[in-house]
């Protein structure tokens, strides 16, 4: 019962066991099964009546093995629970009756094998000590379910398990639960509950070496995610993540293939102080220089020089083209290329237009800190664009406060000079001041220094003469 006191032993009853259950064994053998389960049951009862733990374990098991040996699965399946649901049962011996059935799904019939899910999930329903088989049955029961393509079915089973609360399951059969959790999620293609059951698991826990299979198995999941959201920025953080476990920098062909990742998509993600840091450090890795076109494509984002979006496309444009992250529908990418689930096809080619547009806002940003005033239509020459679409980007990096910028229509004018507020020119103003009255301070001390030593040579060619 699930609110009973742990009972004292009243009676030690090893040797009636020792007595019983081999004749019961003696008569299934003899074909005699109910016969052999009568006795049991019997035996059963006074076990438990007398909370002898270990014998009432005993008699649990010795049933529902002699019913398994005989073949007898609808008596092995309502003896689960019939012995299960005894007044006064002891909890231990149900988990051992319950551990010991988990071990006859092997090399079992599908239907069989159905039948003895169901009764071990009614079993361990809301019983705390009992959660992890039954986590266990769910995850077989989920399993069944997807191989009949009722992914629907299979996933509702297995987000039902809070397997994070649960303190007798080891770790990382948790860590485990929970990807599996998440990746039928993602056929599924439900992208938000899958970024919320990711944050059930402890990135930090993933850093061991030990479990650098369910690293790679989460960041896989979650570089999906990324790219699903078009989050450009969290799938090259992913790709890190990747690229620091021993076995993908043991092997040059898997860490050559993720950095190369982590190049196009630090570039493919907005500028702000983060995007600017991280591009920053790739950029410092001495590995990157192995892989020359990620890093002469790099470089150019990281060099306050103009790049002509022309020249950007006949560079590099025809092996960018040919992966999955910038090729068109039907690419079939190159080694270590991205896996991604797109079902509508074109987004390689909106990364492209994505890359052009990062090509120029770094273009935009370089001019502004060579200009202070432009004309519109010396800008547009310069980004390649119409001025339309050039008002258009440099708009947009004003709203995002990338750039400061003042468009004058009339007179075709963008001036990227800030204003400045009465409160920094006075500050300027009293800077510029101090230092000029250091200086004159310093120059009359220097003065009166030579006034000094001039006045101590006269005196001493006086005194000599």
């Amino acid at each position: 019962m699930s609110g009973e006191q742990q009972r004292k032993q009243e009676a030690d009853l090893t040797k009636e066991c020792d007595e019983i259950i081999p004749v019961a064994e003696s008569l299934a053998e003899a074909g005699q099964v109910q016969e052999c389960i009568d006795k049991l049951l019997a035996l059963e009862k006074l076990t438990r009546n007398a909370a002898d733990l270990a014998s009432t374990s005993r008699v649990l098991v010795a049933t529902i093995s002699i019913l398994h040996k005989k073949g007898e699965w609808k008596l092995l399946n309502d003896h689960i629970g019939i012995l299960s649901r005894k007044h006064g049962q002891l909890r231990q011996a149900t988990q051992k009756m319950v551990e010991e059935a988990m071990t006859y799904f092997e090399g079992i019939e599908e239907a069989r094998k159905l039948e003895l899910i169901t009764t071990l999930r009614e079993v361990t329903e809301g019983k705390i000590y009992l959660e992890v088989p039954r986590a266990r049955v769910t995850r077989m029961l989920s399993a069944i379910k997807e191989s009949e393509g009722d992914i629907t079915a299979a996933s509702d089973l297995l987000q039902d398990l809070q397997v994070e609360t649960f303190g007798s399951m080891d770790r990382r059969e948790k860590v485990d639960f929970i990807l599996e959790q998440m990746r039928l999620l993602k056929v599924q293609a439900d992208w938000d509950k899958l970024a919320i059951v990711a944050k059930r698991i402890n990135i930090k826990w993933l850093a061991d070496k030990d479990h650098e299979d369910l690293k790679l198995r989460f960041y896989g999941l979650m570089i999906l995610w990324g790219l699903h959201s078009n989050k450009y920025l969290e799938v090259c953080k992913y790709y890190r993540q990747v690229y620091d476990t021993p076995s993908i920098e043991a092997d040059e062909a898997k860490w050559s293939a993720v950095l190369r990742n982590i190049a196009y998509f630090v570039v493919l993600a907005p500028y702000d102080n983060e995007q600017a840091d991280l591009l920053a450090r790739v950029v410092k890795d001495d590995k990157l220089a192995r892989v020359p076109e990620s890093f002469n494509l790099i470089t150019c984002f990281t060099t306050p020089e103009l790049m002509r979006w022309p020249g950007i496309e006949l560079l590099y444009g025809e092996s960018l083209r040919k992966t999955k992250v910038f090729g068109p529908k039907g690419t079939v990418g190159i080694e270590g290329d991205i896996e991604e689930v797109d079902s509508e096809g074109d987004k390689g080619d909106k990364r492209w237009e994505v890359l052009h547009a990062r090509v120029i806002e770094h273009n935009i940003r370089t001019i502004a800190q060579y200009y202070t005033r432009i004309t519109t239509a010396r800008l547009s020459t310069l980004l390649d664009l119409t001025p339309a679409k050039t008002e258009e980007f440099l708009s947009r990096l004003v709203v995002n406060k990338t750039v400061y910028a003042r468009i004058d229509r009339p007179a075709g004018i963008v001036n990227f000079k800030a204003p400045r507020s009465g409160d920094a020119v006075l500050n300027d103003w009293s800077a510029d001041v101090g230092k000029l009255m250091g200086l004159i301070e310093k120059s009359c001390h220097l003065i009166a220094k030579e006034h000094a030593v001039n006045s101590a040579l006269k005196a001493q060619q006086s005194l000599k003469a």
